[in-house]
């Protein structure tokens, strides 16, 4: 009951009630009510306590809640309940018929400039709910141009590419991480990704029994996020077609962590087939040195005879970047492919 009575409190002063509305105006009667019974309390305390101090209160929190009429109402009740209730019996002599006219202007004029203020407050709002609402629908049709765009770009490569099977699963694998680190950005409203979340994904379809994943969850922002998305993804490509998710018993381990505003990731992989250095650098390996470098990282890689070894670290931004910040700007240029190949004995 309690918990409903809180959660109501908060929806009610959210978003207000309707101006003279019947439940507008009894909450302004109900503010008058709480007021009175402080000041009564008050009293008991402090027998000289202003007369009219709580109706201040009162007239505030029915307007900011009711609009106008409802603080109105609170001012009017407010007034009268303080000089029917609380005016000590010597303000009736006509010493204090100046005091008790200056009380009353000062209560009224206080109260005329918290309802001006109060509705003001409400009127800026309102714009600011219109404002969260247009983008949030925005935001939808962003969302929904984008899924657009990505099946159109898969459509294009699927027929242009119809004929080599392999170039294909690769690039289509690509888009669909970049898809799937959207799908994350969009639910944080193009803000971060969860680390976790991006790994887990590009993980689940080797199973997730075979990696091991060590370090405290963390909110990337946007464009570190995407190249991340993609340097796990070209790395877990890598392993599963040459490292050691292509063989039963290999592993993958990744551990991160965050330390003075850096993020250092090691991917170490055991368990698979020896690896050697290839001759030529492929779209992973210019993808590693392109972004790290971008984010002014570092990179070491060792090849080593239960897998690779990979370890690079990125600078945070502090800052989100804008929204109009172009994805081509953060990938890096490059002219082929070589994957890691295993070492025949």
């Amino acid at each position: 009951m309690i918990g409903w009575a809180r959660s109501r409190w908060r929806a009610v002063w959210q978003t207000g009630l309707p101006p003279r509305s019947p439940g507008a105006l009894l909450f302004a009667v109900a503010c008058v009510a709480v007021a009175t019974a402080v000041r009564v309390g008050l009293g008991i305390i402090s027998p000289d306590s202003a007369v009219f101090a709580p109706y201040y209160s009162a007239t505030l929190v029915a307007a900011l809640v009711g609009g106008v009429e409802a603080g109105a109402v609170a001012t009017s009740l407010g007034g009268i309940a303080a000089y029917a209730l609380f005016v000590p019996p010597e303000w009736n002599l006509e010493s204090f018929r100046v005091e008790q006219a200056v009380s009353i202007v000062l209560y009224g004029t206080s109260s005329v400039v918290i309802i001006w203020a109060a509705q003001s407050y409400r009127g800026l709002l309102r714009r600011l709910q219109g404002e969260e609402t247009a983008r949030r629908l925005l935001n939808l049709e962003l969302v929904h141009r984008i899924k657009n765009m990505l099946a159109g770009v898969q459509a294009i490569v699927g027929h242009s590419l119809r004929d080599q099977h392999e170039l294909l699963e690769t690039v289509s694998a690509r888009l669909a991480a970049l898809g799937a680190t959207n799908d994350l950005l969009i639910r944080a409203e193009w803000r971060s990704a969860p680390l976790r979340d991006i790994l887990v994904r590009e993980f689940a379809p080797y199973g997730l029994s075979r990696f091991e994943l060590h370090g405290h969850d963390i909110d990337c922002p946007h464009a570190i996020a995407i190249l991340l998305a993609l340097i796990i993804h070209e790395l877990t490509t890598n392993a599963a077609k040459y490292g050691a998710l292509s063989v039963p018993g290999g592993r993958v381990r990744i551990a991160w962590r965050v330390v003075a505003d850096r993020l250092a990731v090691e991917w170490t992989e055991t368990g698979g087939p020896p690896v050697t250095e290839p001759a030529r650098a492929g779209f992973g390996s210019t993808l590693l040195r392109s972004g790290v470098r971008q984010f002014q990282g570092t990179i070491e890689r060792r090849f080593e005879p239960t897998g690779l070894s990979c370890a690079f670290s990125l600078l945070l931004p502090r800052e989100p970047e804008p929204m109009n910040h172009k994805l081509s700007d953060r990938l890096p240029r490059f002219h082929g492919e070589a994957p890691i190949k295993p070492k025949v004995p």
